[in-house]
């Protein structure tokens, strides 16, 4: 990553599981948890390593994103819509 502001790595997990609901359909529910934010990719990779057996993240081991971003920078510079996607953070 280059340009200004401190950079650094956010790591979370998602894990997808079926709505837990009695409507008769195939539904499912997406849930995101933040582990960590790294001052490297290295870092975030290592963190990884550590949660990826502990209760709740081993029933989705491949569940982990690493996504890189910079403090001091706006995300949405002109605000945002209902039809938006995320930007990169």
């Amino acid at each position: 990553m280059t340009g200004d502001g401190m950079e650094f790595w956010v790591v979370y997990h998602y894990k997808m599981t079926a709505a837990d609901d009695e409507i008769d359909d195939d539904e499912f529910e997406m849930s995101r948890k933040t582990v960590g934010y790294y001052s490297s990719e290295e870092e975030a990779h290592n963190a990884i390593i550590r949660m990826r057996n502990l209760p709740g993240f081993r029933d989705w081991p491949y569940g982990f994103r690493i996504v890189g971003s910079r403090a001091n920078h706006d995300v949405w510079h002109s605000g945002f819509g209902f039809d938006d996607d995320d930007p990169d953070v």
